[in-house]
């Protein structure tokens, strides 16, 4: 994935995992600091939900596939049920930028998608959300650095 040019920023990511540690932690504070009610940052949210998302799919689901999978056949990424259904979220997602700033709910649903790639497609359970986040947070310190 270093190779690819990343279609978000660290901050976008960071910025992503704050507001979902926010709101479960139903720390109202915290949300009102991260974001308000203006149409940029109702686009903001979306951007970093779209960017937390993309780092889960293609920082985590799609290698553990491969790691757990070695051995099976699929013949075609489109025979992977899994991928697919990471994948539709991940443009679904992309596309709601755009529509953001005239929906501000729309950040709202986007976190809801990224708790439910959190859960369904990385085998960690509601209790383990958090670490899950704290791991990302770390995780994406460290690649900033360097």
């Amino acid at each position: 994935m270093e190779d690819v040019e990343k279609p978000y920023d660290t901050e976008e990511v960071l910025h992503a995992v704050a507001l979902i540690q926010a709101h479960l932690a139903e720390d109202e504070e915290a949300v009102k600091a991260l974001q308000d009610e203006t149409e940029e940052s109702a686009r903001q949210c979306a951007r970093s939900m779209f960017a937390l998302a993309h780092v889960i799919v293609f920082g985590q689901i799609i290698p553990e596939m491969w790691v757990i999978r070695q051995n099976v056949d699929f013949g075609h990424t489109s025979r992977v049920p899994e991928l697919n259904l990471a994948i539709h979220v991940l443009k679904r997602m992309e596309e709601r930028i755009g529509l953001a700033h005239v929906h501000p709910v729309v950040g709202a649903l986007s976190a809801g998608d990224v708790m439910d790639l959190i859960i369904q497609c990385t085998g960690t359970t509601m209790e383990e959300v958090p670490g899950f986040l704290d791991s990302v947070r770390e995780r994406t310190l460290r690649t900033a650095r360097f």
